[in-house]
């Protein structure tokens, strides 16, 4: 007995095979992009395996939202080409459907992505990326006590300190120099120290040494018991936003405030850029060639550059106008390559 299949499960089966297929390449490729800038900042932070993948995680609505609308647009056309080069879209439409049943399937998948875009780009993306800028900003004040043994030319605040040895907060044998603007020049030297941190504010405590004020004339020597020096980290503050705050913050700078046009076009072009190359994937393989891939192709690259030309110099008006303009575009050739076929 054969089994009975809805259209919509089987259009749907086909795409997520073909979406897939692209998605987890391009999302690799990405991913790869992300943790080598991710690497570079252990030039100047440490950071171990598990901050790496919060550093990452931080970056994956990012990674999602530059790979979502090709892969979709590239899914539909492989999709659409191997239904029709296997003859089961003719099957279809001989059986009573017709290419707009088709695209209402395809029309919902389309919204739900241009949906998860706007989460990811107006929501997710300024929350993630205070996130990165707080840990970042955490990790360089961390950087500014972070001092290693037996290293020379290493600095706290304006101080050059040197340290024989060190056991977890616990140092020894510590040797610190710092020379005056008036030519004066001081020495301390102390049998252990520790750092002790209080928001932003890090207190270096000597413990059994001496100190030395100097220069050309003359000399001056102290033993101590303890001595504390206090030093103010050298970080940015740093405050959480809500998301209408970042974008009303955003809209303020000159250089950024059309920023939120970029994500917003971006964002529909699933929608946009659907009827485009469906216009050129259902064919009958008999009588049409295959340029879907030029297609889409040359599409994505005018639906970018109009986003970018949008960031640039873009207004809410041109907005509507650019969303508008290539759907409208996109069914004209629908019906006249597609619907008054099939």
């Amino acid at each position: 007995m054969a089994k009975k299949i809805k259209i919509s499960t089987y259009i749907s089966k086909n795409f997520t095979s073909s979406f897939l297929t692209i998605f987890l390449p391009l999302f690799f490729i990405g991913s790869l992009v992300f943790i080598i800038k991710i690497s570079a900042l252990t030039a100047s932070i440490q950071i171990n395996f598990m901050e790496m993948a919060r550093l990452f995680s931080y970056n994956l609505p990012s990674i999602l939202f530059y790979i979502l609308p090709v892969t979709f647009l590239v899914a539909v056309v492989i999709t659409l080409l191997r239904l029709s080069t296997d003859n089961e879209l003719i099957a279809l439409f001989s059986l009573g459907s017709n290419a707009n049943s088709v695209m209402r399937r395809l029309l919902l998948l389309s919204f739900s992505f241009t949906l998860i875009l706007l989460i990811l780009s107006l929501a997710l993306m300024p929350k993630t990326k205070q996130q990165f800028k707080a840990f970042q900003n955490e990790k360089i004040a961390q950087a500014q006590i972070n001092i290693n043994p037996s290293k020379l030319g290493q600095k706290f605040g304006d101080l050059f300190i040197y340290v024989k040895s060190k056991n977890k907060t616990e140092m020894e044998d510590v040797v610190i120099y710092k020379k005056n603007s008036n030519d004066k020049n001081q020495l301390f030297i102390a049998k252990k120290a520790n750092f002790e941190t209080k928001e932003s504010l890090v207190t270096l405590t000597l413990n059994n040494g001496s100190g030395y004020t100097y220069n050309n004339d003359a000399l001056e020597a102290i033993n101590y018991e303890t001595m504390k020096v206090f030093q103010t980290l050298h970080s940015e503050a740093f405050n959480y936003n809500s998301i209408v705050h970042y974008w009303r913050e955003l809209s303020q700078k000159e250089s950024k405030k059309r920023r939120i046009l970029f994500f917003i076009f971006v964002s529909f072009i699933p929608m946009m850029g659907l009827y485009i190359v469906a216009s050129f994937s259902i064919i009958n393989p008999r009588y049409n060639k295959n340029h879907a891939y030029t297609i889409l192709a040359i599409s994505t690259i005018i639906l970018f550059s109009i986003a970018t030309v949008l960031e640039k110099s873009g207004t809410f008006p041109t907005l509507f106008v650019a969303l508008v303009l290539p759907f409208m575009v996109g069914y004209a050739l629908f019906r006249r390559n597609v619907l008054r076929y099939f």
